[in-house]
């Protein structure tokens, strides 16, 4: 691996965005591996915009890519922006906020380094790093990572996880339509299919954010989480 892509869609992160680009723009990567930061504002209404302008110029020496939305058009579809323009070998999702370690994604990428995997996906629930999360988030987020991998004949410990590690190849092939929250379920299963791909999971840290703090996902997402699952993991 040369290159990754670090793809951050971003709506109403006013408090955290400009910190996350900073925290992502000096992470230095295991490897000698070296990274292209693309941020998708997804139409924010709040000071999103202007933070992001700022730490642009601040950062204006590093290899930053900034592409805005002129309509909201959710999370799936920001990354599905993003990844239109990623050219590394490797492309990784960070979100917007400060709830996951950035400094681990190195974890993520020695797996693939030591060909240990193809994909690799960062569980929030193996080892005990998680902080916060309700019990009900809790128990939904394992409800639905059984589910899924009931459908999709796979073992994970975390399907909803932020941090899936995909090659770029096979991220761009999946030809991915959910806009919205659906697209943790929807990239999971297509990814599943394909039964050449190596799978492999690491324990990350999680510092939960809640709705007051800016939590997005709702009850909604996760009843059009399971429908995902069923779409996508029996269709074609």
């Amino acid at each position: 691996m040369q290159k990754l892509s670090i793809i951050i869609p971003v709506y109403n992160e006013e408090r955290t965005i400009a910190e996350v680009m900073h925290v992502i723009s000096n992470l230095e990567l295991i490897g000698g591996v070296k990274k292209e930061i693309i941020v998708v504002n997804d139409c924010s209404t709040d000071r999103t915009r202007g933070e992001i302008e700022t730490a642009q110029i601040v950062l204006k020496n590093l290899p930053i890519t900034v592409l805005h939305h002129n309509k909201n058009q959710g999370k799936g579809g920001a990354i599905h922006t993003g990844i239109k323009e990623a050219t590394g070998d490797y492309t990784i999702i960070q979100d917007a906020d400060l709830e996951l370690e950035p400094k681990e994604i190195n974890l993520l990428l020695k797996e693939v380094i030591d060909g240990n995997a193809d994909v690799v996906y960062g569980s929030r629930f193996l080892g005990l790093k998680t902080k916060g999360g309700s019990a009900l988030s809790n128990l939904a987020n394992g409800f639905l990572t059984r589910l899924s991998n009931w459908v999709f004949g796979i073992k994970i410990t975390d399907m909803e996880t932020c941090y899936k590690l995909v090659p770029t190849k096979e991220f761009k092939a999946l030809n991915l339509v959910e806009k919205r929250f659906g697209f943790e379920p929807e990239i999971t299963a297509k990814l599943a299919k394909n039964k050449s791909l190596k799978w492999t999971e690491v324990p990350i840290a999680y510092n939960a954010r809640t709705e007051e703090q800016g939590k997005k996902i709702g009850w909604k997402d996760g009843f059009r989480a399971i429908w995902c699952i069923l779409k996508y993991g029996l269709g074609k």
